[in-house]
Parts: structure tokens; C-alpha cells; sequence
């Protein structure tokens, strides 16, 4: 599993190292390509850490779990980023209220799994 871990690094390394090289503008631009696969590549890596751990003792999942959802949070925000739903100027609700909002609650499941850990010791 390790040497996955490191070869999926590797990889997205020399894919996002050759875009920024052969296109310099995407210093300055939106890159969707990046946010959306690092972010993939973590969502799926805290999946992977949930299904192989399911069967041991460990009551919270709570990183993992929050993880998961405020990164499938950002990467649907982010996907839509370049569209007007994402930049209106008066919006009924703004969009990334709900990002924030997503942050607040992997904050918390941080924080949940830390109490976990203390108390274990």
C-alpha cells in the first residue's frame, strides 16, 4: 500500500511539475486540474484508510470522515468555479457559505478525534 501511496505521489507530482513547466500561465489562472485530482487523490486515500481499518477497534473515523466531506464539498465548488452560479454578485445564497460551513464540521470531527486519542491514552 505504501509504495501505491508514493507512485500515485510520484505521478500527480510529475503531471502538475509538466503542466506548470510547459504552461506558465497556470500560475495566474484557475487550474481546475489540480484542486480537483490532489483533492481526489486525498478523498481517496481516507477511504481506503476507513475500509482497511473497519475491522479493528476504533470507535471514530472522524478525520477520515470529515475529510472526506468538506473535500467533496470543495472539489464540487471548485468544479463550478469558472460558472456564474459560483461568482454572482447578489446571490439568495452565497455558494461558498456552504465550503465554510463544511469546513466548520471537519473542524469539529478534528477536534472529536483528538478527544478520541486523549482519552485513550
Amino acid at each position: 500500500m505504501k509504495q501505491l501511496i508514493v507512485t500515485i505521489f510520484v505521478i500527480e507530482i510529475l503531471i502538475l511539475a509538466g503542466m506548470y513547466y510547459f504552461n506558465n500561465q497556470l500560475f495566474w489562472t484557475f487550474n481546475i486540474y489540480e484542486i480537483v485530482s490532489t483533492s481526489a487523490i486525498l478523498v481517496g486515500y481516507a477511504f481506503v484508510f476507513i475500509f482497511k481499518n473497519f475491522e479493528t477497534q476504533h470507535n471514530y473515523f472522524n478525520f477520515s470522515i470529515g475529510l472526506i466531506l468538506y473535500l467533496c464539498c470543495s472539489i464540487t465548488i471548485f468544479l463550478f468555479g469558472n460558472l456564474d452560479l459560483v461568482l454572482y454578485e447578489d446571490p439568495y445564497i452565497d455558494i461558498w457559505i456552504f465550503n465554510t460551513l463544511f469546513y466548520i464540521i471537519f473542524q469539529y470531527l478534528v477536534y472529536r478525534e483528538y478527544l478520541f486519542f486523549k482519552n485513550k491514552e
